[in-house]
């Protein structure tokens, strides 16, 4: 029982101990009460939304299967920024800061070319060049160029090695 009595004891001893050195700690850290009013904040008056300028177009020829996404390089470019392609809207993919708006295509857009115009709050801008689009689907694309010949060059050093005399 005597050693039970010591163990709470000892308890107690660290617990006050613990808490007494802790004490100016928590009152550094502790936050005097403001007998002030606080001021109401300053009132922000809006900038003022510039019109949007579009610089170039990033890929001028696309065609929407393969590529339905394109990059407007310009100034002013905000995620709200509305895009007409051909008087249809294109939906905004990204728009990582006011220089650069990724936008995708509408969807059915047939063989030509288009005017591409983008809308904010300050105003409107049309592109000075004209979208192509290209449905011609027919191509293959480069990544299967470069496998096909790949498989060619293969081809061609086993082709080699078979016919070396020494490896035969």
């Amino acid at each position: 029982m005597a050693a039970l009595r010591r163990l709470a004891a000892g308890g107690l001893t660290t617990l006050l101990a613990l808490a007494l050195t802790s004490l100016p700690a928590y009152a550094t850290t502790k936050r005097p009460v403001a007998t002030t009013r606080p001021t109401p904040p300053a009132v922000v008056k809006k900038a003022a939304v510039l019109p949007p300028q579009i610089y170039q177009l990033n890929p001028i020829k696309v065609n929407p299967t393969v590529q339905p996404n394109i990059m407007i390089l310009g100034q002013h470019l905000t995620p709200a920024s509305t895009v007409q392609v051909g008087g249809r809207p294109a939906i905004t993919v990204q728009a990582p800061d006011t220089y650069h708006l990724l936008i995708k295509l509408p969807d059915n857009l047939s063989q030509g070319s288009y005017s591409v115009a983008v809308t904010n709050e300050g105003g409107t801008a049309t592109a000075t060049d004209e979208l192509v689009v290209d449905a011609s689907g027919t191509q293959p694309s480069t990544m299967l160029m470069l496998v096909g010949g790949g498989i060619l060059i293969l081809l061609v050093l086993v082709m080699r090695l078979a016919r070396t005399p020494g490896l035969a």
